[in-house]
């Protein structure tokens, strides 16, 4: 699974309201301050992810995971 297919089922399964609203988010942080943004973000997402499970989630997170890795933001 690619980060852009993560991000868009996150999106469509997750139930937390702020897991939500930093999926949201991730345009207006893109426009304000760029990658860094963008990293920022999907750092606030996997935080809020705790409680998303199954076979999407799981391979959700480890995409989200590694690009942040691929960063060194985590």
């Amino acid at each position: 699974m690619d980060l852009k297919e993560a991000i868009t089922i996150a999106k469509k399964e997750v139930t937390n309201p702020q897991a939500k609203a930093y999926l949201n988010a991730i345009p207006e942080a893109i426009e304000e301050y760029g990658s860094h943004g963008f990293n920022v973000q999907l750092l606030y997402v996997l935080a809020n992810l705790q409680t998303w499970r199954g076979d999407n989630a799981r391979n959700a997170k480890i995409a989200m995971k590694a690009y942040l890795k691929s960063k060194k933001m985590i």
